[in-house]
Order: structure tokens, then C-alpha cells, then sequence
């Protein structure tokens, strides 16, 4: 065996081999002095002035619930490239929050249920995104693929202390046990049918931690006796190699692999509750390479290593400091410590970020995420996470610093389990972090372990199986229990495979990111094409399309002026203007309900004694029927629901309106009415009724379905496009629920806006519904979801801190969204890329606004590339607006922005036919006008030749010559003069 010296002479060897030293430094017959010279210029650490400190309390994840409790090994936080995930109070199951959430407090949890019994420890795989493993006090291993359980199995008879995924094979995981005098290890193969692990080890004292080497061959132990062992799995046998007791028996050591190295990192507390952390070489554990010492403290050290830096980070559990050291072997002082940063208050876990996710443009080599039990002061109240970025300093961040970044490795699979278990060699594919260069989703679809051969496999999603724990107890010495049948090829790609598509291929990180199907499908909830076959909205994937949206204003002609008491007053859950393709009906002020009908064909100056619909009781709510532009609904407070028929003659004066249909309401009152945007004559509406509120679903005077009832109240609710969903928030609750309405039941549910004011949704396309409303302290905000699980926002956009209403109206066929901003005088809008809001320039009026209302797509613009039309509704007038972008060539129809659009005045589907169950796809009209050839259709553009002269000979300077010619001009005489001359005039003299 190789003494300590010789070892730290290997490794000065290697160092001076990949930093081109001398030749003679290689050789074995080098001096001393080489050797000094050279560790002389090892002792520097290029991360040695690298800076860390927490950032900013707007980038925490505060008002957090947790449950702190964990084992001596656990560290409390696991991290993948989406999630950061923790231990809900009581430790039943742990609690997700994504990493991007714009809204970074405790509205934004998700929730992994699952085992029986408190949850000791947890963590992510380094090879996938999508994998958690947690194990509880009974002895119960979970696993969840993208939040959903997949596994779950009783692994051991006592607490199960640690859970680990394999480093190269997505299948394999490992687990540890312990109790008061042993503990085991069990290796567990999760793709095979068997209830039994393939490998398992005992201890005659109990395990606190657990570590798999960086390249999946060993795997190492830290027990209550102060020792860390090694084992080799896939050889049964005694263990590779162990420590000497360097700490005190009883209290917790710590183990973790330093990567793909052969070095292993240990932390522990010595008999006199020294705190100590020690390098060792798995080769030779005799004596550890560099220990640190640290001050007394019954607190544990939580160990990280970044592989790429070889920096350790020491997180004192139960203290505020992280301190980081030195922890590359071949340095001439191993474990020196490079320095600190004091957090706000006590932690309780800690974990670090994958490489990918740094900000490298900024320097952030590193960022540590830390769990603070509370956060006091400006924070909030609760527990916290606390970015903690860490940034080595350059001059400048403009260029890619390959110094500081070399390539990573990359989170892929890369080895079977039959090949693992024959030994062959894993190649760990590296990416570079270079932004610039292809990243982790090119790499990703090279890489041909990735896939998997059976796409019915890859397609089929895991199902939760019940392991029982084997009867056998584990001996002190190795034993591999790997069954005949596991020798067979297994994919490789585990849970990973559930991302292939149809033709086996891995979809790329931007694919992930923009598509909600991928990231957050629960088999709970209902996806949108299992809904409905009907043709939804896709938001593109490449750049925002619309940024040079315009909103501009008609003409004063196109416009109603003069307009006279309008509802200032008018219920903030509806809209106090409706526009339809022949009428607009206004909210007016006066006792009875008054309601203002207008032709929209003949706008100009309105009349004192406007045309007026007159309902008996305050009106709540205005509508306009889709497919009868002559009928106007009116809801009051009396409970009554009233269609009024428009006559076809001019709108002034008094105007008789005959009442179509009447329908009173077995409800307490009513407080909105939307009509079915699919089926004719279905409309709902939504009332209270002893305390209880629900949306009526009505045909004629028949009440069919009653949805969403709820004892908490409802804000508003809008119908799906289809006709066959209804959205709605609940007041109390303060959720966005989504509810199929002829089964009426719940389909999903999440979190909506935080504040009790009324918010308000609509619906972009099938799939996609957007939310409007104030979050704490007055934000105001929207909110983009995927309509088959509300349970997180894909993207949430804060406008400003303001009291006005915030109204959304959806464009569907471009994917926009305009906000309507009561009492502002802006529009803003945002376009939807990706699943990202993206904003868009905002329109500006000259008075606030009251409401707004935009007519159907087919009435705008086309030829003048008119995105949309609107009604603006002020305190004096009804301004007619449009938003335009502009084109190259706007002599064509511009078929690219303005597709088949759906023809909102045609019923989908028979009334009778849809409450029996029927659903239909909606009629698509085209927008392209008779006169107007489509831009796919056009002729290509002829191209401007640009001619640039040569060697072109210099054009002489003629300016002598003009100036001569002027002079001559001046001397010759004119016919005056010559008249003159020839009769002998005195001027002659």
C-alpha cells in the first residue's frame, strides 16, 4: 500500500501533466526542489477571491411551511433544474416550488404525497429532472417522476435514513437504514419486477450517510462509529476499503464522493465536540489527506462539493455561516478555507444548483440554495429560501469566460443496468456551458443511451408498485442478490423515457420549458385532448411576433361622443359595454336599470334621449347574445333574467323594445351571466343562494346542471371556447377552478391571486386560460395557465401596485392579450411565446377607462393588417380603436398572422344534442378578403441589385468652366443695348 507522500507525489504528477510542466517533473527520477517549485504554484486557487452573499429578499422563496426535522444525513433541500423541493409540515410529503415562479411565496407549493410515515430523507437524480426519492421512518422508499408517484416499496424494517439515485444508471437507487446498534445498505433495481434488492451490506453500527461515487462504481458509508466505508456492489465481498474512527462514536459523520475522483470528503464532531472535515483517498484510507478544524458546536456540518470548481461548501445546520474551502487533492493545502457569508438567520438545509442553471454570463460559479426556519424583519413570516449566488470577479462579463466554466457534466443516463452490472466502462458525456454553443438538449438527442428502443415502453407511464422488504437479513459482508432474469438488457432511461415522443426522440430543454403537457401532466387531472378533439390554440416557440404592435384610434366620425350619464358605478365583475356586429349596449346611470342601445352603424354625436332599455331593478350584468345580434340579456338585482329584442329601425328617441324571453332565477341574486359561446340558448349564470354560491346552467326556462357550488362565493367564471368547461375563482379559497359542466365535476384546481378583490379570467384558446388580479400589497398581475392543471402559473407578469381593475381580452389566433385597465387611460398587452408572457407596446387614450369590448376577428381590418377592434368606453364618449402591425408588403392578405378564425356567430352544436353529451369542433371561417391574393400565394419579392462603381475614374472639376460661361453671359449684350447701338445713342460715349 502506497504511503500518503507517494500519493500527493502522484497527483503533483498528474497536475503538472495537464498544465505542461516539465518533462523531468514526470520522470521518476525528479528533485526535490521540482517538486517545491512546483506545489509552490499549486497553492493558488483561481476561485480564492470568488465573492458569495444572499441575494436580494425579492429573489427569496419566502412564507414557507416546513417541517425541520430531518436525519443526521439528510440535507434538508434537494434541487433538480426546475424545482427546489421540502418537507411539508407533519412530514407526510414533501412540497415543490419551481425555481422560476415569478411569485415566490407560499401560493405556489405543490405538494408530492405518498409515503405512510415522516419523511426522513430526500433527494434528486444528477441524471434527470424529473426523478424525487424521499424515505420515512417506516422504512418506506417513494419515488416521483414530474411530481407524480411512480414507486413506492418497503425497503427496510427501520427508518430509512438515506435515499439515493445511482450516478449513471437512471434505475438503480440505494438506501440506507439504522437503528440503535446496526444499520444496512440495499442497492434496489426499480424497472424489475422482483420485490428484492440485488445488493445489500450490513453494519454493527448505525448508517448516517450515504455516497455513490461520481462514475457509479463505488459507493461509500459514514456510521455512528466515527468510520466511512467503501464498498464495491457489484463484487460480493468485505468492503473495499475504511477510515479509522476519526470522530467520536455516536455523534453523526457525513460522507460524500468528491465526483469522479477517487477522494471522498468526510465531516464529523471529534469527543470533545470539534467540529472536522477531512479529504480522504479511497486508495489509501489509512490517514485522511488535510483535515480542518473547526470551533465546538453540537450542530452538524452538511457537506457540498462542486466537482467542477473542487470547492467544498460547509453548511453549519442550525447556525447562519457557509463557509467554503479548498477541496482539490492536489493542492499544496488541501481543506484551507477560502472564506465565508453569514445568512439572516439559523439554517436547516442547503443544496446546490446544477451547473446549467448558473448565470455564467455574470461569473455565478456556483449558487447555493439555503432553508432558513424563519426570516423576520421585511421578509414575511415563515420559513424561507435563500439564493445565495457565488461570483468570481472579472473585469468584464461580456464574453464567455471558458476559465472559470469548464465543461460539466451532463444529467444524462449512461449506462444500462446489465451493463453496469458487467462492468463496462461508462463514458459521462460532458456539456459545455457556453450559451453560445450547443447545450444540454443537442446533447440529449446524441446521446443514444437516451433512448430507449420499445416506444411502447417509453410511452407507458410507470405504475405504483408495492415492494415487501426480504426476510433475509444483511451481513456485514457484501451480498449480491441480483436474479437471473435482471441479467437481461434494461432500458437505461427509467423515468426519462416518459419524455419521448412518438418516435422515441428526447424533446429538447426548450421544448420542456414550453410545453406544459411535459413538465406538469398529473395522471390526476385531465388533459386538454383528452377533453376535446377540437382545434386549440398553440402558442409559438420561436420569438414574439407582435412587437410592433400599435393601438390607434378611429376617427372622431367612427366614434359616439356626447355620451351622457354612463354607470360609473357598475359591478367591477362585469363590464358595463357590450358590442356586438349591429348593436352596442352602455350601462346607464338612473333608477330602474337603465341600458343604452346604440346601432353601431351610425356613430357621430348621441342624442340626449338616447334609446333605452329599462329592466325594472339596478342592472348587475349586460350581455349579447353570439348568435342573435339583435337580442340584449340584462340581469338585476331582482333575480330576474331579461332578453330584450332590438327593432330594425333607427335607435333614438323613444324606441319600443319587445321582451324576447323571461326567466326568473330560483336564487337569492344574481351576478353574472355568460352566454354558451358554442351551443344557442344555453346560457349560465351565476347566484347565491343561502349562503351557498353556484353557476345555473339554463335553456330556456329549464334549469339543467348547477357547477362549482361552493359556501365560500365566486368572483367570476367564464365558458371554455368549446362550450363543454366553465373557469371560475372562489372568493374565499381564492382558487382558479375548472369544471366540465354537464358531469359537473371539479377537473382541476390551484391557486389564484392572494387578495380578496375580484379578479378575472379568460380563456386563450382550449388550452391556455389567462387570470387578472391584485396579489399582496396591491400587485396587480397576470397570469398564464395550462387549462388541465391550474395548480401553478407557467408564466405570471407583475404590471404595478395600483387600485384599477385589470379586464384581459384574448386574441386566440395570435396568442395576445389585451388588459383592459380601468380608470387608467392605458391598454397594455402581452404576447404569449412559449408559454411566457411577453409585453407588448400599450395603447394610451386621453381619458380613463370604464370598459372595454372588442368585436369578433372577422370585423377587423384585415386588409390593413388590423390585429383587432375595439369599443373604448369613457365618462363622455365610446371611442372606436384598433391595434395594427406593420407589414412589407400589406398589398397582400397576410395569411401568416391571420389564420382561420373560428365563427363565433354559428352554433358548434344542436342545443338538444350538446345536454345530451354531443360535442362538436367549431366552424373556421377565412379572414382573407375576395380582392386580396394571400401572402404564401404571392409572387417572391423582386430583388433590388445594388451597383457599386469600381475603380470609377474621378469626375473632373468643371467649376472654372462655369464661372467663365457666366461671365460671357454678362458681357454679351442684350437686344435693348443692340437696339440702342444702332441709333446712335449717347451712352456710345
Amino acid at each position: 500500500m502506497r504511503s500518503v507522500a507517494e500519493l500527493r507525489r502522484e497527483v503533483l504528477v498528474q497536475l503538472l501533466l495537464k498544465s505542461g510542466g516539465r518533462e523531468s517533473a514526470v520522470n521518476n527520477h525528479a528533485t526535490l526542489s521540482d517538486y517545491k517549485f512546483n506545489m509552490r504554484l499549486a497553492k493558488f486557487n483561481k476561485f480564492r477571491n470568488a465573492l458569495a452573499s444572499p441575494s436580494a429578499r425579492e429573489a427569496w422563496y419566502r412564507e414557507l411551511a416546513i417541517d425541520p426535522a430531518i436525519s443526521a444525513g439528510a440535507d434538508g433541500l434537494a434541487i433538480d433544474s426546475s424545482s427546489l423541493y421540502l418537507k411539508a409540515p407533519g412530514g407526510a410529503s414533501l412540497q415543490a416550488i419551481d425555481l422560476d415562479s415569478s411569485d415566490r411565496s407560499s401560493g405556489r407549493l405543490h405538494t408530492l404525497s405518498g409515503p405512510a410515515g415522516a419523511i426522513v430523507d430526500w433527494s434528486t437524480a444528477a441524471h434527470s429532472d424529473a426523478l424525487v426519492g424521499a424515505g420515512d421512518d417506516q422504512g418506506t422508499v417513494t419515488i416521483w417522476c414530474r411530481r407524480i408517484q411512480v414507486q413506492s416499496f418497503k425497503a427496510h424494517r427501520d427508518a430509512c435514513t438515506s435515499v439515493r439515485f445511482h450516478s449513471t444508471v437512471a434505475s438503480v437507487v440505494a438506501s440506507s437504514a439504522s437503528s440503535s446498534k446496526s444499520g444496512e445498505v440495499r442497492l434496489w433495481d426499480i424497472d424489475s419486477a422482483t420485490s428484492a434488492p440485488f445488493w445489500q451490506v450490513g453494519s454493527d453500527s448505525g448508517i448516517d450517510s450515504l455516497s455513490l461515487s461520481g462514475d457509479g462504481r463505488l459507493i461509500a458509508t459514514g456510521s455512528r462509529s466515527g468510520k466511512c466505508t467503501v464498498y464495491d456492489p457489484r463484487q460480493s465481498g468485505d468492503a473495499v476499503s475504511s477510515t479509522p474512527a476519526l470522530y467520536a462514536a455516536g455523534r453523526p459523520t457525513r460522507v460524500l464522493w468528491a465526483g469522479e475522483t477517487p477522494f471522498l470528503l468526510s465531516t464529523g464532531q471529534s469527543r470533545m465536540r470539534e467540529r472536522s472535515a477531512a479529504l480522504w483517498d479511497q486508495r489509501n484510507m489509512a490517514s485522511p489527506l488535510a483535515s480542518l478544524q473547526l470551533q465546538p458546536s453540537t450542530r452538524p456540518l452538511a457537506p457540498l462539493y462542486d466537482e467542477d470548481t473542487r470547492l467544498a461548501y460547509l453548511a453549519e445546520l442550525g447556525d447562519t455561516a457557509v463557509r467554503w474551502i479548498d477541496a482539490d487533492p492536489s493542492s499544496a493545502t488541501p481543506l484551507a478555507l477560502l472564506g465565508s457569508v453569514t445568512l439572516p438567520s439559523p439554517m436547516c438545509g442547503c443544496a446546490l444548483l446544477p451547473k446549467h442553471r448558473l448565470n455564467v454570463m455574470k461569473g455565478e460559479i456556483a449558487r447555493i440554495h439555503v432553508v432558513v426556519e424563519t426570516t423576520g424583519g421585511s421578509g414575511g413570516q415563515g420559513a424561507a429560501v435563500i439564493p445565495v449566488p457565488h461570483v468570481a470577479p472579472r473585469r468584464s462579463y461580456l464574453d464567455f469566460h471558458s476559465d472559470l466554466f469548464p465543461d460539466t457534466r451532463a444529467p444524462i443516463p449512461v449506462q444500462t443496468f446489465a451493463q453496469w452490472m458487467a462492468c463496462e466502462p461508462a463514458t459521462i458525456p460532458k456539456m459545455s456551458l457556453d450559451p453560445a454553443k450547443p447545450n444540454l438538449a443537442a446533447l440529449q438527442s446524441a446521446y443514444s443511451v437516451s433512448s430507449c428502443d420499445d416506444k411502447s415502453t417509453a410511452k407507458a407511464v410507470p405504475q405504483v408498485a408495492s415492494k415487501s422488504t426480504p426476510d433475509t437479513a444483511p451481513s456485514q459482508k457484501g451480498t449480491l442478490l441480483l436474479p437471473t432474469h435482471m441479467q437481461a438488457p434494461l432500458s437505461a432511461a427509467g423515468c426519462d423515457n416518459c419524455k419521448q415522443d412518438d418516435t422515441g426522440a428526447l424533446p429538447s430543454k426548450a421544448e420542456e420549458q414550453h410545453s406544459p403537457s411535459i413538465q406538469q401532466q398529473s395522471a390526476a387531472n385531465v388533459t386538454a385532448a383528452q377533453i376535446s378533439t377540437k382545434p386549440s390554440w398553440k402558442p409559438p416557440l420561436n420569438h414574439v411576433r407582435f412587437k410592433y404592435l400599435e393601438g390607434f384610434a378611429y376617427r372622431p366620425t367612427e366614434s359616439f361622443t356626447s355620451l351622457h350619464n354612463v354607470n360609473q358605478r357598475f359591478s367591477q365583475q362585469n363590464d358595463p359595454i357590450r358590442v356586438g356586429p349591429r348593436v352596442i349596449a352602455v350601462s346607464l346611470a338612473g333608477a330602474g336599470g337603465k341600458v343604452g342601445v346604440f346601432r353601431r352603424d351610425s356613430p357621430g354625436r348621441v342624442p340626449d334621449d338616447p334609446a333605452t332599455i329599462v329592466h325594472g331593478a339596478d342592472v348587475v350584468d349586460i350581455e349579447l347574445d353570439p348568435f342573435d345580434p339583435a337580442i340584449v340579456a340584462t340581469a338585476g338585482a331582482d333575480g330576474r333574467l331579461q332578453m330584450w329584442r332590438v327593432p330594425d329601425t333607427p335607435l333614438a328617441g323613444e324606441v319600443f323594445f319587445e321582451l324576447e324571453e323571461y326567466v326568473h332565477v330560483t336564487a337569492d341574486r344574481i351576478y353574472q351571466i355568460r352566454f354558451n359561446p358554442s351551443v344557442k340558448s344555453v346560457v349560465g349564470i351565476l347566484v347565491s343562494e343561502a349562503d351557498m354560491h353556484a353557476v345555473y346552467i339554463y335553456n330556456g326556462l329549464m334549469l339543467h346542471y348547477i357547477v362549482g357550488k361552493t359556501p365560500g362565493g365566486i368572483h367570476t367564471f367564464e365558458w371554455s371556447p368549446d362550450g363543454d368547461r366553465i373557469a371560475l375563482i372562489t372568493k374565499t379559497s381564492k382558487q382558479l377552478c375548472v369544471y366540465d359542466v354537464r358531469t359537473q365535476e371539479l377537473l382541476t384546481c390551484g391557486p389564484a391571486m392572494k387578495s380578496n378583490r375580484p379578479g378575472r379570467i379568460a380563456w386563450m384558446g382550449m388550452s391556455h386560460i389567462c387570470l387578472a388580479g391584485f396579489d399582496s400589497g396591491s400587485q396587480r398581475k397576470l397570469s398564464l395557465f395550462d387549462a388541465s392543471d391550474v395548480s401553478h402559473p407557467l408564466s405570471t407578469v407583475t404590471l404595478d401596485a395600483g387600485p384599477g381593475l385589470l379586464a384581459p381580452i384574448v386574441d386566440s389566433d395570435c396568442g395576445v392579450v389585451y388588459v383592459d385597465d380601468r380608470g387608467s387611460r392605458l391598454t397594455h398587452a402581452f404576447e404569449i411565446v412559449g408559454g411566457i408572457l411577453f409585453e407588448l407596446p400599450k395603447f394610451e387614450s386621453s381619458l380613463p377607462s370604464l370598459g372595454l369590448a372588442m368585436l369578433p376577428k372577422k370585423y377587423a381590418d384585415v386588409s390593413h393588417c388590423e390585429l383587432a377592434r375595439a369599443y373604448r368606453l369613457t365618462a363622455q364618449a365610446l371611442e372606436s380603436i384598433g391595434f395594427r402591425v406593420p407589414r412589407k408588403r400589406p398589398e397582400y392578405f397576410q395569411d401568416d398572422i391571420f389564420p382561420d378564425t373560428v365563427d363565433t356567430e354559428t352554433p358548434a352544436v344542436d342545443t338538444l344534442a350538446w345536454l345530451d353529451g354531443a360535442s362538436a369542433a367549431p366552424r373556421l371561417i377565412s379572414l382573407c378578403p375576395p380582392h386580396m391574393t394571400p401572402l404564401s400565394e404571392a409572387p417572391p419579392e423582386p430583388v433590388r441589385k445594388r451597383q457599386f462603381a469600381i475603380n470609377a475614374e474621378e469626375k473632373p472639376d468643371n467649376t472654372k468652366d462655369a464661372i467663365s460661361a457666366m461671365l460671357s453671359r454678362v458681357d454679351e449684350p442684350d437686344d435693348e443695348q443692340e437696339c440702342a447701338a444702332g441709333s446712335g445713342s449717347d451712352w456710345d460715349d
